[in-house]
């Protein structure tokens, strides 16, 4: 646990979640009692175990925290919301606008955003894995504004713009401080895999939605930001920022092809998950995480012509290439 000043007035609170770096951001103003903002509430743990111990040790004072930001819904992002409101009495609790239901009922998470693929697919977290997941979640919580993007934040003589990122999420969003050039992007853009602490594999990629998450790449890179600071990822600066937007952007083609390898022959859900895990992994992880990226894929390659489902009505669905495509 720990805090990092990253630049002026701009601090990375430090924790993990399992073997992985868990990150939020802190913003302030100018002036003894400037407005402050937060980047992200971590677990339901985190305000106890890091956030809060760092705004003490920073002399933020509760009362000065203006804003939650809220990035996306996960429960690693999201989970210590609703501790946070009760212990800062000021701040206002914002998320994107399409994402404000998945974080104000954090239940859904569970049923809507982790196991969305367990009815038609069979693949989904266990009842163990699902009772860790509503242990660090959060409560129930009262969103006060959402943001759609395009909007500006004012903290003194800060001004941050945010802008929507989906992809991960359907309504994620950075912030993006032109002046200093730093662009928070939480889990905007996932690399080749997410790292644990020490570098090696945690977990691969998670983005659902391919066409928006390759937009955003696109929106990240033509900001051309001096640093970008993540949810997990180390820092990266100057030129390593185009390095990690182009490997994000290249894992999209390599997943793909991996795909349409696989595709030759009807495969399910879990067969694909297991042969991206084969062929660009190892990721670290229970290939039943590869889950939301290889169906992400799939809808891509159903509305391109190049799959096909075999039975809509089979348990699990199964899926090869169209025809066309081969």
């Amino acid at each position: 646990m720990g805090v990092v000043e990253i630049a002026d007035r701009t601090w990375r609170i430090e924790s993990l979640i399992g073997p992985r770096n868990l990150f939020q951001y802190v913003l302030a103003g100018d002036g003894r009692t400037a407005e402050a903002l937060l980047v992200d509430a971590g677990t339901s743990a985190s305000p106890r175990d890091a956030i809060l111990p760092a705004l003490r040790r920073l002399g933020i004072r509760a009362e000065t925290v203006r804003y939650l930001v809220v990035t996306h819904p996960d429960l690693d992002h999201q989970g210590g919301l609703s501790i946070l409101k009760q212990e800062l009495p000021n701040a206002v609790a914002a998320c994107g606008f399409a994402d404000r239901g998945l974080v104000s009922e954090p239940e859904r998470l569970v049923t809507d955003r982790y196991g969305a693929y367990e009815r038609e697919h069979g693949v989904g977290y266990t009842d163990a894995e699902k009772e860790s997941i509503r242990d660090l979640y959060g409560s129930p919580v009262s969103i006060d504004i959402t943001f759609a993007g395009g909007e500006q934040i004012e903290l003194g003589d800060r001004q941050l713009s945010v802008l929507h990122a989906p992809g991960h999420s359907a309504g994620h969003l950075v912030l993006y401080e032109p002046a200093s050039g730093l662009l928070f992007s939480s889990d905007a853009v996932h690399w080749r895999f997410c790292p644990a602490a020490d570098g090696n594999a945690a977990l691969p990629p998670t983005y659902e939605d391919v066409e928006p998450y390759l937009a955003t790449i696109d929106l990240l890179e033509s900001l051309a930001p001096h640093e970008l600071h993540s949810g997990h990822w180390p820092a990266r600066t100057g030129s390593e920022v185009l390095a990690f937007l182009r490997e994000s952007r290249e894992f999209v083609g390599a997943l793909d092809a991996v795909l349409q390898e696989r595709l030759e022959a009807p495969s399910t859900l879990r067969e694909l998950c297991e042969h991206v895990e084969m062929r660009l992994g190892p990721f670290g992880a229970d290939p039943v995480n590869l889950m939301f990226v290889v169906h992400g894929h799939l809808r891509r390659l159903g509305r391109r012509g190049d799959v096909r489902t075999l039975d809509p009505s089979e348990r699990p669905r199964r899926f090869e290439l169209a025809v066309a495509a081969r």
